[in-house]
């Protein structure tokens, strides 16, 4: 059995023995549970929430025959309202996609379906993407090749029939089938549709009669219209900014609902996990054969098996020494995690109800199960020294982009704003931004092309039958990021915008030091109108995405689910306008270079800001900003 390293050990003991004795712990006691293993909960809990701003949090600690429940802050800053652990509801995301990969294997047992059948006989016509089988493993592992879709969070689109709102949300197949692990809403939601069209009941009906009520899981519901009156109040949630904390702006998931509609409270989570980490029973109570529940704790693909991936819908990493199941969740400012180990009957669910950072959910169910998995008697085990390390740092160094993101339209811009950036550092390590943690954290080669961190993820990097690194798969199993190349590379819009604005501004300079318009003739009277033309075009363009940006700020993720918004239509409009310019600007140079009295130096200037225009009039072609279409 592997053993978890000394470094993480060390790192987990120092940051509970700080928080430990700087917070008070929560009175929130159960009456079964460890009293120390309580006070850590409570002093990271409370000590996250505290830097963090989190108004209410909910969290479950499950090890053996031990359990901890707790409820923080508010669940109602308004009313005061305390969060109770098992009289609030938290909405959990896509954990909720743990509940509909139960249903499908419930009907897999049954031989309703099987994992490799080919889905498209199934559904309606024309609705899987791509013309190649689809299948429930390729939706489980996240590897159905399918680009990002922002329309599920659309409630003109999710407020529709589930297989219209399918279909009008439908992705484009980028990627071959089973190739590349990239997140998917939407094939989840598929796979609630083929729970539907197999067991003929709506997948919140089957949900809550075939897991809710066998696991008497009664405060759990599967949307807040289905909510019943004895069932807890949702707790409301928060976006935080400058310190003040605001009412979310919410989103109901509608026909979309298998990937993230659930909200529960710390008691029935406590359940759930009692469940998910056991044989298939609970209470006597069996739903799933233990040979089915060993079977989702494997890997349907196997690529990696070193590094993180998907296993059955389960986020499958190796951390510890051992391998962590798990599977995170956000929405509505709602973050949630849940990790289990099951070879120490140990697994912890967290939720917070908003705040300015999420170290909750990302970093305190990973800390509680370091510890105990020290006190479970793992042994600490040094790695050697990789004598290949700087070479394979110097190699999969770059810009990377991920491929959970639109291919097409303009939202496809959103990916050349979030590049990864990866250094390698001089001693052969590399420098990796997760989401764990503000600065990027170190990763040390521990096997080929594969890296850790003192936190215990890992990434691995792939390479092409050249022998060059094109993509890496993240930490977390559920997304790879492939390498920025050719005109993919944001540094290229990014590149030719500063040259656009640097040349504009000195077109402008010139005009003032022309002391207007001069052209020497009617040709280039009408050449000369074009480039301040140009430039007040390109400023009114960086104008537009300043208030773009500051609206962003403002309004966090209501700013892209909210659509259409008037600063983000403007800043459109202005780019297809940019383009129009640009293409009459290097039509202009015909008449640039027939105008008389146009010195040389006038005409080359000219011509490169025309050609700096055309270039990045071209790269908002490109990259879907300019003539897109719809976000």
């Amino acid at each position: 059995m592997q053993k978890v390293s000394v470094r993480i050990a060390r790192l987990m003991l120092l940051c509970v023995a700080l928080l430990l004795a700087a917070v008070p712990s929560s009175s929130h006691a159960q009456a079964t549970e460890d009293t120390s293993l309580a006070a850590r909960l409570d002093a990271l809990a409370e000590g996250f929430m505290l830097r963090e701003q989190v108004p209410g949090a909910i969290a479950t600690v499950v090890s053996g025959e031990i359990t901890i429940l707790r409820g923080y802050g508010h669940s109602d800053i308004k009313t005061d309202t305390p969060v109770n652990p098992d009289g609030t509801r938290f909405e959990i995301g896509s954990i909720t996609k743990l509940f509909t990969w139960f249903a499908v294997m419930l009907l897999v047992e049954e031989g309703a379906v099987g994992l490799q059948d080919d889905l498209t006989p199934l559904l309606p016509e024309g609705l899987v993407p791509g013309d190649t089988p689809l299948t429930l493993a390729h939706l489980m592992s996240h590897r159905p090749g399918l680009e990002e879709s922002f329309a599920i969070f659309d409630e003109t689109v999710s407020g529709l029939p589930k297989v219209e709102a399918l279909y009008a949300a439908a992705p484009d197949q980028v990627f071959p089938r089973g190739e590349v692990t990239s997140y998917s809403n939407w094939g989840v939601a598929l796979a609630g549709l083929v729970v539907e069209q197999l067991s003929g009941e709506p997948w919140e009906l089957f949900v809550e009669t075939r897991i809710l009520v066998p696991l008497s899981m009664d405060a759990t519901t599967t949307g807040e219209a289905r909510r019943q009156a004895a069932q807890p109040h949702l707790s409301e949630s928060y976006r935080v900014q400058g310190g003040v904390a605001h009412p979310a702006f919410r989103i109901d998931l509608g026909a979309f609902a298998p990937a993230g509609s659930i909200a529960s409270t710390a008691a029935d989570m406590e359940r759930f996990l009692r469940f998910i980490m056991g044989d298939g029973s609970l209470d006597g109570v069996r739903l799933l054969q233990p040979e089915t529940m060993a079977s989702m704790r494997t890997r349907l693909f196997n690529d990696r098996p070193n590094a993180a991936d998907m296993a059955y819908g389960l986020q499958s990493r190796p951390v510890f020494g051992t391998m962590v199941y798990g599977h995170g969740g956000g929405l509505n400012e709602f973050v949630s995690m849940l990790v289990f180990i099951p070879e120490i009957e140990a697994g912890v669910f967290v939720s917070q109800n908003g705040g300015t950072g999420a170290s909750v959910p990302l970093l305190l169910p990973d800390l509680i199960l370091a510890e105990l998995m020290t006190e479970a008697g793992f042994q600490s085990r040094t790695s050697d020294p990789v004598s290949y390390a700087a070479e394979h740092a110097a190699d999969s160094a770059g810009l990377y982009l991920t491929n959970r993101r639109p291919f097409s339209g303009r939202a496809q811009f959103f990916g050349a704003l979030s590049p990864l950036a990866i250094t390698a550092t001089a001693d052969g390590a590399l420098l990796i931004q997760t989401n764990k943690v503000p600065a990027p954290s170190r990763f040390e080669a521990i096997g080929p092309d594969l890296w850790q961190s003192e936190l215990g993820d890992r990434v691995a990097f792939f390479r092409d039958h050249s022998g060059r690194v094109f993509r890496m798969a993240d930490g977390t199993g559920a997304h790879t990021y492939d390498r920025a190349t050719g005109l993919s590379n944001p540094l290229w819009l990014y590149a030719a915008f500063g040259l656009a604005a640097l040349l504009s501004i000195s077109t402008l300079v010139a005009l003032l030091w022309r002391h207007g318009l001069t052209g020497g003739s009617r040709i280039g009277t009408l050449a000369s109108i074009i480039e301040p033309l140009a430039s007040i075009t390109f400023w009114a363009f960086v104008a537009a995405a300043g208030a773009s940006v500051i609206a962003a700020i403002r309004l966090g993720s209501e700013y892209i689910f909210d659509q259409p918004q008037p600063t983000s239509e403007v800043f459109f409009l202005s780019a297809d306008i940019v383009v129009v310019i640009a293409t009459l600007l290097a039509v202009s140079q015909l008449l640039v270079w027939r105008a008389s009295g146009w010195s040389v130096l006038r005409r080359l200037h000219a011509s490169a800001f025309a050609a700096a225009m055309a270039i990045f009039g071209a790269l908002l072609l490109y990259w879907g900003l300019a003539f897109g279409g719809p976000i």
